[in-house]
């Protein structure tokens, strides 16, 4: 029997017989006989595995499509407008194309302090009910680069594409329902009274029904009947008031209680504070019959609020309580603390532009540096971070709930949520940040570029000079050498710091700080290029100015050029600057610092001069004779600009 069975494996594997000698019949005692058989066996087994595994085996194949951001190679050389761009607005919406204005909406001066209970509502009103899409709420899609006006939710790490007012509208009520799902459930919201939310309040407003009726439609279980599902709103500024006596199931009150929203005019955001107190008062809230409750709390803001050295009270609070917040917000301005917005006064019906809004930054402390690009094209100061702002942020990412963001104005960039997650800032206490700082020379390096860049940086100086035999000409001339000097002073002290580190480059591990660091780099050596090479081709102009050719040319103007003329070292950092904008570009497509690179990269570093024709200002002329052209149109003081 062992000889057949040694003979099968013999044919199997032949080795097996080269291995043994080709002797089947040797003695050994049964015990070794024995241990041998079965190793045999083991090994033949494994084997046959293997190669079972090895002919079933198939081919993988996977290939990642990056969705870059576009960008125009050619540049324009005219020269940058006086004014400043106008501002884009930034507030808040929940409509993927809400007008930029805010306009009346009705409101009473409803509401009492949280401590104390308002008038009882009287009326409801009639929101127009959307159908439930349980397959649109419950899929995660992943958007594209270009898709704007699209609402977008932030959680931990991820980030999801939620659809519009309705997406919003179906992934509300799913967390509700969840939380159901573990018992009787409060919820809370929180509504930003201020007046750059006036309209977008009363807009969610006519959803908060749709809202309700999702969740009955999702409740297959009827836990939110008899009372298991109660409702709560609190309106915050400087102070915070509850709309309602006490937590109520019935819809049509908390409809109402939305309505009552009183505009506060002070311009504060008590956001933490509100939330702290909300945790306090309803944390652990217990209805009729000593029923308990699981709260959750929702907010709805636009701004990041005032007392953010009360969010880790907040934190601590809700995670203590157990009780996760839900922010419904815009999208912090990239690098930046102010956004804009048009606003339109309720009562005097005036629009109020480029009304300062705090919107930022997406960090605990600014992380990016604040240069100003020559030549014409645009100016990226508002610019889509792909996050909410650091404290509201973390309050959801810290207690369980989930930052909703939405994306305000179609001209406004969107980068792909599936791509930034990899850039996510880090939303840890503000002390842990500071640790996470100190130990890292090259984030220590940036923080400083960006602090030392926020406030110094000059604009860009003229490209258009009059002619070399006036005497206007030295005073142009001279005026914008000094602007060009103060530029090359303060990226030099920026780029200190930054060049110093350049060797722990390749031993940041975070995407974001890689980023961050090579754009930087880039960006401050190129506008050290440009200002001095600004300078000395306008020394050059000075000593040696050459003769018009063309006989109606009356000024000079400075254009882009590729050749470095200031020194050979000017030349190797122009170089450099570009191998970095160039990197950025490649190794971070679609995001806010490939969009910068590139805005870079439109213009060459160095300058040539040309001839020009600059036609004269027209004439102006009055007619004392005539009192309608002489009135002012806009007589009295202008109105004082609101507090949002």
């Amino acid at each position: 029997m062992v000889g057949n069975l040694l003979r099968g494996l013999e044919a199997r594997f032949p080795w097996l017989a080269a291995w043994l000698g080709g002797r089947l019949d040797i003695e050994l005692p049964a015990l070794v006989m024995s241990l041998t058989i079965h190793g045999l066996l083991l090994v033949g087994l494994a084997l046959a595995g293997y190669q079972a595994q090895r002919e079933g085996q198939r081919e993988f194949r996977s290939e990642l499509v990056d969705n870059r951001v576009l960008s125009d190679s050619t540049y324009q050389d005219l020269d940058q407008p006086a004014e400043p761009p106008a501002p884009i607005p930034a507030a808040g919406s929940f409509a993927p194309t809400l007008a930029a204005v805010i306009t009346s909406a009705p409101s009473s001066a409803g509401g009492v302090p949280v401590s104390a209970a308002p008038p009882e509502a009287t009326h409801a009103l009639a929101p127009e009910l959307a159908p439930l899409d349980i397959r649109r709420a419950t899929e995660t899609v992943l958007p594209t680069a270009n898709l704007l006006g699209q609402t977008v939710s932030i959680r931990g790490n991820g980030a999801e594409m939620v659809g519009g007012v309705e997406g919003a509208v179906d992934r509300i009520a799913i967390e509700i329902v969840r939380h159901l799902e573990q018992g009787p459930t409060l919820v809370v919201w929180a509504f930003d009274a201020s007046g750059s939310l006036q309209e977008e309040r009363q807009r969610l407003g006519r959803h908060i029904e749709t809202i309700y009726t999702h969740i009955h439609q999702l409740d297959q279980s009827q836990r939110a009947a008899d009372s298991g599902l109660l409702t709560m709103v609190v309106s915050f500024g400087h102070d915070r008031r509850a709309l309602l006596p006490k937590p109520t199931a019935v819809v049509s009150e908390i409809l109402e209680a939305i309505h009552h929203v009183a505009l506060d005019e002070t311009g504060v955001e008590t956001t933490f504070t509100t939330v702290a107190e909300i945790v306090q008062h309803w944390g652990r809230y217990k209805g009729a019959r000593n029923r308990v409750y699981r709260t959750l709390v929702i907010v709805v803001t636009d701004e990041v609020g005032d007392d953010e050295d009360r969010l880790e009270e907040a934190v601590a609070l809700a995670q203590r309580a157990k009780v996760p917040v839900y922010v419904l917000g815009n999208q912090a301005v990239f690098g930046r603390t102010e956004g804009y917005m048009n606003y339109t006064d309720p009562k005097t019906k005036h629009v109020f532009h480029g009304v300062p809004v705090r919107q930022g930054p997406e960090s605990a402390r600014l992380e990016q540096i604040r240069l100003p690009f020559w030549y014409g094209g645009p100016q990226f100061d508002l610019l889509e971070s792909g996050f909410g702002p650091y404290a509201l942020s973390r309050l959801a990412s810290a207690t369980g709930g989930i930052y909703f963001v939405t994306r305000f104005h179609t001209r406004r960039f969107g980068f792909d949520p599936a791509r930034m997650r990899e850039y996510q800032p880090d939303w840890v206490a503000r002390d842990r940040y500071e640790a996470l700082i100190g130990r890292s020379r090259l984030r220590q390096a940036v923080l400083s570029a960006a602090q030392l860049t926020q406030q110094k940086v000059p604009g860009m100086p003229s490209l258009f000079f009059p002619p070399a035999d006036i005497p206007e000409f030295k005073e142009v001339m001279g005026r914008n050498q000094a602007i060009a000097d103060l530029t090359t002073s303060v990226v030099s002290e920026a780029l200190a710091p930054i060049n110093a580190v350049a060797k722990l480059r390749d031993r940041e591990t975070s995407r974001r700080w890689q980023a961050h660091y090579d754009l930087i780099r880039g960006r401050l050596l190129a506008m050290k290029v440009r200002s001095v090479e600004y300078n000395w081709v306008c020394a050059r102009m000075k000593k040696d100015p050459p003769k018009f050719t063309d006989p109606r040319s009356n000024a000079w103007r400075l254009v882009p050029d590729r050749s470095i003329q200031y020194s050979e070292n000017a030349a190797a950092a122009a170089r450099e600057a570009e191998a970095l904008l160039r990197r950025v570009v490649e190794e971070h497509p679609a995001t806010p610092w490939a969009l910068l690179a590139q805005r870079e990269l439109k213009d060459p570093l160095g300058f040539k001069w040309v001839e020009t024709y600059v036609p004269p200002p027209p004439r102006q002329r009055d007619n004392p004779a005539d009192p309608k052209k002489n009135r002012n149109p806009n007589p009295g003081k202008p109105p004082e600009m609101p507090k949002l």
